[in-house]
């Protein structure tokens, strides 16, 4: 007898593994009721009928994400670095203190290449000095490199305006809110830049 890699184990099916025989039965107490009440076969539950018109089913969880987690926030935190960072360059702007940036030709570029190529001994092999070497590299390598976003000027979106020019704030229920807990941030800041300009 062979060796398996795992010990056999037997397993049981019931006569209906899937539940087909239920969710087929139509002289179930709960459906009889809603069909009283106007629900049919197909429609959702609700005022407009926008429900879920399938049964609750378990969701397959095939990531190593936490329960609820959305992959589509991983990188809120460079947005919120942006703002933050756009901030402090505009707190500078206003107490004299801008950044005086020099031209590309006034900056003296330090070349680990070059370098390795006048030295007398061989100190690095060239796949090595290429792949260290970040002097030859463009503004987007060197932006996607650091985890940084294009510096681009970002238009406010302004609310409604009242008449006093002062914006309507639309009071919700933090239980019925649409937003999550990292839109939050950025919405501080927007409001912030709302409030001084």
């Amino acid at each position: 007898m062979a060796m398996l890699a795992e010990p056999r184990k037997k397993q049981k099916w019931s006569v209906d593994p899937r539940n087909s025989t239920w969710s087929k039965d139509e002289s179930k107490f709960g459906q009889k009721m809603l069909e009283k009440m106007g629900w049919s076969k197909g429609k959702g539950l609700g005022v407009q009928e926008q429900g879920s018109t399938e049964h609750i089913k378990v969701q397959v969880k095939n990531n190593t994400l936490g329960l609820g987690a959305a992959i589509n926030y991983e990188d809120n935190w460079i947005a919120h670095q942006d703002d933050f960072n756009q901030l402090l360059a505009e707190l500078n702007n206003c107490h004299g203190q801008g950044e005086s940036e020099p031209s590309s030709e006034q900056k003296k570029t330090f070349s680990l290449e070059e370098k390795s190529r006048s030295s007398r001994k061989r100190v690095h092999y060239m796949k090595f000095a290429k792949g260290k070497d970040l002097s030859s590299r463009s503004e987007d390598d060197l932006s996607c490199i650091f985890g940084k976003r294009q510096s681009t000027k970002t238009e406010v979106n302004h609310m409604n305006v009242g008449l006093e020019g002062t914006p309507w704030v639309i009071q919700s229920s933090p239980l019925l809110s649409q937003t999550s807990l990292s839109y939050n941030p950025v919405h501080k800041i927007t409001k912030f830049h709302l409030k001084t300009s």
